[in-house]
């Protein structure tokens, strides 16, 4: 996950063969995790997991607005299973 919240820093421009991405991706912790839970109601995607991840000064300072979001899910077709 740090990965792609690295990338989203970086931007549009960050290949992965971009070096920055593994310094980039260093900087971020989890904060949270979120996965589909069908008995709450909740559902990213299609059985997904989202995921907010923060840099260790941002958690220190209570900075929680410099936290970022990314997500992963696997589309199932209609009809479900594996």
């Amino acid at each position: 996950m740090e990965w792609a919240v690295a990338r989203g820093v970086l931007g549009p421009d960050a290949t992965r063969q971009d070096s920055r991405l593994d310094d980039q991706a260093a900087e971020w912790v989890l904060l949270a995790q979120s996965d589909t839970d069908e008995a709450a109601a909740m559902m990213w995607g299609d059985t997904g997991t989202v995921y907010w991840l923060i840099r260790p000064a941002d958690l220190a300072a209570a900075r929680f607005e410099e936290a970022m979001f990314t997500w992963q899910c696997r589309w199932l077709p209609p009809g479900g299973g594996i």
